[in-house]
């Protein structure tokens, strides 16, 4: 039976997770002044810190599958948890030299593709089938808290465009980094009682035509295209659309925050309460039904308190559609596959992240409405969500 190292396992999982999501949005939050000061670069300089990932994470992707679904999650976890150690420690390296900083940071994000494609491979090993959902939430929720350690942690650590604060908080991040490689690999281990063994590369490739055959499994492409996609480009561009309503940055930066800490209750509430009925469909249909609701008050509403708790809402519910994506996924391919199918759906996700980021963006150019520019964007993603409901309505429940 298994027992109660499941729990240590994810946990080791967890935290590798969050060095992902640490380590990408590393920067963001220091952009300006302080990174544009210390290396006398553009603040779209600096943004490539952080946006060269999403596009670093698409060649990868289908090749960390395969070595998922050919090898088990171990292995893949820890070629990410040693690239990203490995690349964090050469950060420290590069003093004032930005170009060398950017090459060391991108090369670091090599690490996340084999970090995200084996959530459902350990999760199959390791839990039953009534906590995979929350097991599945509580997997991305390593992600979620990485993302809030970058963004919170992150400006303490470097309050001044002070070189040696700089250089402290690249050594903190790259011990942090190379601890969560050393508990991964000491910790984690393949369960002894895998429901089934892995399966040669090749099988999986021709198997992989079988999948993009699979109506459920398009359908849950063009969801995660969707969702993650606009949700990338609502966070990339929170402050911008909400500071030409009379909103302090420090306000705007509230908003977004609480869509994240709505996501990090969502991702494990929602999974959880999915486990205990049996059902994703409904929560499918739910999540984007209230995420178009919030995402309206989100366009149009001036008033902080309004955006504020639409953000929260957006987040719960929006986010928690990943981890219940990700189980369904499983249950649609089989589990023998689950590497290779997710690493699919974080390929198209990454795709979507980086289009409606650059769409959004350029339609707030062009927007006729200056005290909301991105209305114009707000609107389409809304319309997006619709979209992404109405598809929801046409899967199937699939019994495990």
């Amino acid at each position: 039976m298994r027992d109660g190292y499941r729990w240590v396992v994810l946990g080791s999982y967890m935290i590798v997770a969050a060095v992902s999501q640490l380590l990408w949005l590393n920067f963001a939050s220091i952009t300006t002044p302080i990174m544009t000061g210390l290396f006398n670069v553009s603040e779209q300089s600096v943004g490539l810190l952080s946006a060269l990932w999403p596009l670093i994470f698409i060649p990868f992707s289908i090749p960390a599958g395969l070595l998922t679904d050919s090898k088990g999650f171990k292995p893949t976890v820890t070629i990410g948890a040693l690239i990203m150690a490995f690349f964090s420690v050469l950060r420290i390296l590069s003093g004032r030299d930005f170009v060398l900083l950017l090459l060391f940071q991108s090369a670091a994000g090599v690490g996340q593709p084999f970090v995200y494609a084996v959530i459902s491979k350990l999760v199959i090993q390791w839990f039953p089938t009534g906590e995979r959902g929350l097991a599945t939430g509580l997997a991305t929720l390593g992600q979620f808290v990485g993302m809030v350690v970058a963004l919170v942690v992150t400006p303490l650590l470097v309050s001044e465009a002070s070189m040696s604060q700089f250089r402290t908080m690249l050594i903190v991040y790259a011990l942090i980094s190379v601890m969560a490689a050393i508990l991964f690999i000491s910790l984690s281990k393949e369960s002894p009682q895998q429901i089934e063994g892995p399966v040669q590369a090749e099988r999986t490739t021709i198997q992989l035509k079988g999948l993009l055959r699979s109506r459920e499994f398009v359908v849950l492409m063009a969801l995660f295209f969707i969702g993650v996609g606009f949700f990338t480009g609502l966070l990339t561009w929170t402050e911008s659309a909400l500071v030409p309503r009379r909103l302090t940055v420090g306000d705007a930066s509230l908003v977004a925050g609480l869509i994240i800490i709505g996501g990090i209750f969502g991702s494990v509430l929602i999974p959880w309460i999915s486990d205990r009925i049996g059902r994703r469909k409904p929560f499918f249909l739910l999540n984007f039904a209230v995420s178009a609701l919030a995402l309206l008050v989100l366009s149009f509403s001036y008033q902080f308190i309004f955006l504020a708790l639409a953000g929260l809402i957006l987040g719960f519910f929006l986010v928690s559609t990943l981890p219940i994506g990700l189980d369904y996924s499983s249950q649609v391919v089989g589990e023998a596959l689950t590497g290779t199918a997710q690493s699919l759906l974080w390929l198209v996700a990454q795709v979507g992240a980086v289009a409606l980021i650059t769409v959004m963006g350029s339609m707030a150019n062009f927007s006729l409405y200056p005290t909301n520019p991105f209305l114009p964007s707000m609107i389409l993603i809304t319309v997006l969500d619709v979209v992404a409901l109405g598809l929801s309505a046409t899967v199937r429940e699939v019994r495990r």
